[in-house]
């Protein structure tokens, strides 16, 4: 019997996106602290590198947020631009595979195992498209290659930002148990402090544990998972309304008053 053929997947993650494009269309926010979001109420969803030094990160109440980085500058979302930077990104990822699965506008798997392009190598059509990605758009991507997704969504977060690392099969139990169970994607701080106090510090003590334990860390991160998902739903909740909000601005401003030779006064398209 022939052997099962060895999957092919690339995770592709943008670095920062919403306050990427920001920066990158706004020059005087370029190396300053940058969050997407309302200033005085609402949360952050999305902050650039230069605020995550100061612990700055998506899904904090933006008040924290000032807190924690007094020079952070609040920048109101565009949806309408990331909607159409994720197409043109999108657009990309189909000329080398139809077998493209969108998490978010900025993240998406890739199966290449079969590829429309007949490159042998994953880690070349990667490499390729973030080249792409940043002659199009100007903005940077990291990604992960691997034979699942998920070692490909741990290895795109390895080298970020702009970066790629490659986990093949022969280094993924090795790459699992070494890593901080911190890493593992659904696994938030609150989740590896009681791991930790658990005395399960890495995917090695992770593998080590009963069955009961293990039964116990899986409610934990699922919990956590859903939370994350929630989170996601609302910041796209979010995007609909401002988006519902800059439509009916349009159409205000668009409205002029005008007054007649009568002196009456009439709304005018």
């Amino acid at each position: 019997m022939a052997e099962a053929e060895i999957r092919k997947i690339i995770h592709v993650d943008m670095d920062a996106f919403y306050a990427s494009v920001e920066q990158r269309d706004d020059p005087s926010l370029r190396g300053r602290p940058v969050a997407v979001g309302g200033r005085q109420r609402g949360v952050v969803m999305a902050a650039s590198y230069e605020a995550r030094k100061f612990g700055v990160r998506s899904a904090m109440p933006s008040v924290t947020a000032k807190r924690l980085c007094p020079e952070l500058m609040f920048v109101k979302p565009r949806f309408d631009v990331y909607k159409d930077v994720s197409r043109q990104i999108r657009e990309i990822f189909l000329d080398y595979t139809p077998l493209v699965e969108p998490l978010s506008l900025d993240e998406a798997y890739l199966d290449v195992t079969t590829n429309l392009k007949g490159m042998p190598l994953a880690s070349e059509i990667a490499r390729e498209i973030r080249a792409r990605i940043l002659e199009r758009t100007g903005l940077t991507a990291s990604a992960g290659i691997s034979y699942n997704k998920f070692l490909a969504k741990l290895a795109s977060d390895h080298r970020k930002p702009n970066g790629q690392t490659v986990i093949p099969p022969e280094k993924g139990s090795a790459f699992v148990e070494g890593l901080p169970v911190g890493r593992f994607h659904g696994v938030g701080p609150k989740t590896a402090e009681k791991m930790n106090r658990l005395g399960i510090h890495t995917g090695a003590d992770l593998k080590a544990q009963t069955d009961m334990k293990i039964a116990v860390l899986n409610a934990e991160i699922a919990e956590r998972e859903a939370q994350r998902q929630a989170e996601r739903d609302a910041r796209d909740q979010q995007m609909q309304m401002a988006m519902h909000t800059e439509k009916i601005e349009a159409m205000t401003k668009a409205k002029k008053v005008t007054r007649d030779g009568s002196g009456r006064v009439s709304g005018v398209e």
